[in-house]
């Protein structure tokens, strides 16, 4: 079994790539964010903001334990900061979504926003047991691995185009 801070080494790296990768989207894209219609600047704030999440997590956690911070009770902060920045996610994405206009062809499909937030939600309550209750690594490396998975989906919906008018 890899030790927690191999773990929290490759999903630093792994933010860093996708956040990074963000720029290709950019150059593929050939436009400026400000011409992007409003779905793709969503998918664009939530690959940044969760792969950032991912990598904000990731150090503090590896800050903690480097500093002699016990096992338990650096999962119990990193997951209590994952719920905040899950909460955070959701209510945003949620009221950004929510002002688009119902006719607007390029609306978010509903079934994928119900599995992506009620995800993210879950995500959010094991890491709320995790900070109160149990303590341990894997419930929030779930957590992160959740938040990294969110960002992958959004770059991947960028890099295909979906919902890009040319």
């Amino acid at each position: 079994m890899l030790a927690p801070v191999a773990t929290l080494g490759i999903l630093v790296e792994a933010s860093v790539a996708i956040a990074g990768f963000s720029g290709v989207v950019v150059v593929f894209g050939r436009r400026e964010a400000q011409t992007w219609p409003p779905i793709d600047r969503g998918r664009f704030r939530v690959l940044l903001s969760t792969s950032f999440g991912v990598l904000f997590l990731s150090l503090v956690t590896l800050v903690l334990l480097h500093a002699g911070v016990g096992s338990a009770t650096t999962w119990r902060i990193g997951s209590m900061l994952l719920a905040l920045i899950a909460i955070h996610e959701v209510t945003s994405h949620f009221r950004r979504v929510s002002h688009v206009p119902s006719d607007e062809p390029q609306r978010p499909n509903t079934a994928i926003l119900v599995i992506l937030i009620g995800g993210t939600l879950t995500a959010c309550v094991l890491n709320l047991g995790n900070a109160f209750v149990l303590g341990e690594f894997w419930a929030f490396l779930a957590g992160q691995v959740w938040l990294f998975g969110l960002a992958c989906y959004s770059f991947a919906q960028l890099l295909l185009g979906q919902g890009r008018v040319e």
